[in-house]
């Protein structure tokens, strides 16, 4: 077993190079590593039980991420600096990382439960510029795209319309490594932060001078903030900011946290993102966790996994990264016809605005293709148990129900 353990330690080291940009010898070296692990008696026996799943948050009943309805009833729930927080304090379109039993089937789908939950947004800090005609703006140099995805905090009732240069937000995303830009999965509205915070990847390095590039930002530290270990271009970093630059424009950096955190070993894994960095279709990382796709299938083809991709990857997380079964590729069009899922009792109707709240979420009823199941608009009152699918209202913040079914 000594083996056996030297060669996982080896393949930890080599999943942790890869979510830096990776090179053909590194994956090449990774696979072997992986296999002859394999046939020592490693693999699914050797991790721990259970599942880990990460992805944004796309709807409620507990919640529900990759396709999964996960119970939080009982679930930990931690933001990125390992703070406690309730699991009222997760909110649609934030990036999770769930661990959880055994996933379930039933009538209603998949299903498992939670124990841990954690979550963590990438940006928090000033805006630059908003471009609300291209769906875009910048915050502290960092360039952020806006989707039909993007969800928007009530009282950005106006979506990216709502966005003003100089106000302060949070945002929750997935990196884009083929265009350098975050697309975002959900955008708040902030009064006030003790700290500014940013995780993005090193794009230039002095270490004697203290200084690091991120985006068209510099971030600067002084000598006494500790510099983690394995500081260096390519890899993510996530820094706790002073709320104003130095006189040079410079972001001053107060601390390093951790920028990611490698998944645990579970006999089941689901990830879903965006491709972070490539090597070949068998060889990537999603979201910065490196993928082993070497024994994978492609149910839509292989070919369109690329830097940038958006797929979903399941099979089993070890040493640190995914060992894939399957990789499905998705396009952005796919993602927003899938929209949002809620499922629940209505708590509250407003019959003169066409609008319904379910868990919490201010859901319109007005579209003229909405689809009711099993029941009538008459059937839109408190206390009525329905699951609704809906998509975000363009140039809105609220969300408009596609699909309505009464239970």
């Amino acid at each position: 077993m000594n083996m056996l353990e030297n060669l996982l330690a080896t393949a930890a080291s080599l999943w942790r190079r890869l979510a830096a940009p990776a090179h053909t010898a590194l994956a090449s070296a990774l696979a072997l590593a992986m296999l002859t692990a394999a046939g020592c008696g490693g693999g699914v026996g050797s991790g721990g039980t259970g599942t880990y799943a990460s992805g944004p948050i796309t709807g409620f009943g507990s919640i529900i991420v990759n396709d999964v309805r996960f119970d939080d009833t009982a679930a930990s729930v931690l933001d990125d600096d390992d703070g406690l927080r309730a699991s009222g304090d997760l909110k649609l379109g934030m990036t999770v990382e769930v661990d959880a039993g055994p996933i379930g089937s039933d009538s209603s789908g998949r299903r498992s439960t939670a124990t841990r939950i954690r979550f963590g947004s990438e940006l928090l800090g000033p805006v630059s510029s908003v471009d609300v005609a291209g769906g875009a703006l910048v915050v502290m140099g960092q360039a952020v795209a806006v989707s039909a995805e993007t969800v928007f905090s009530d009282d950005l009732a106006a979506g990216l319309g709502s966005v003003r240069a100089g106000a302060l937000v949070e945002v929750y995303g997935l990196y884009d490594a083929a265009t350098a830009q975050l697309r975002a999965t959900r955008i708040d509205a902030r009064s006030s932060a003790a700290n500014w915070r940013i995780r993005g990847v090193v794009a230039a390095l002095d270490t004697v001078a203290r200084t690091l590039r991120i985006g068209t930002s510099t971030f600067a530290w002084g000598a006494s903030v500790a510099t983690p270990a394995d500081l260096g271009v390519g890899r993510s970093v996530r820094l706790q900011l002073a709320t104003a630059t130095d006189l040079t424009g410079r972001y001053v950096v107060l601390g390093f946290g951790t920028a990611r955190r490698p998944p645990p070993d579970r006999e089941a894994a689901e990830l879903k993102g965006l491709v972070t960095a490539f090597t070949s279709s068998r060889a990537f990382s999603v979201n910065g966790i490196p993928v082993d796709a070497s024994a994978a299938s492609f149910p839509n083809g292989s070919a369109g996994v690329v830097l940038g991709a958006r797929v979903e990857v399941t099979g089993r997380s070890e040493a640190g990264g995914l060992v894939a079964t399957a990789v499905e590729l998705e396009s952005e069009q796919q993602a927003i016809d899938r929209g949002f899922d809620f499922k629940g009792p209505i708590d509250a109707v407003d019959a003169a605005a066409g609008t319904i709240t379910v868990r919490g979420m201010l859901i319109g009823t007005s579209r003229s293709d909405l689809r009711l199941d099993n029941g009538t608009r008459a059937d839109l009152v408190v206390g009525r148990a329905v699951e609704v699918r809906a998509q975000r209202a363009p140039g809105a913040a609220r969300l408009e129900a596609t699909r309505i079914v009464f239970k």
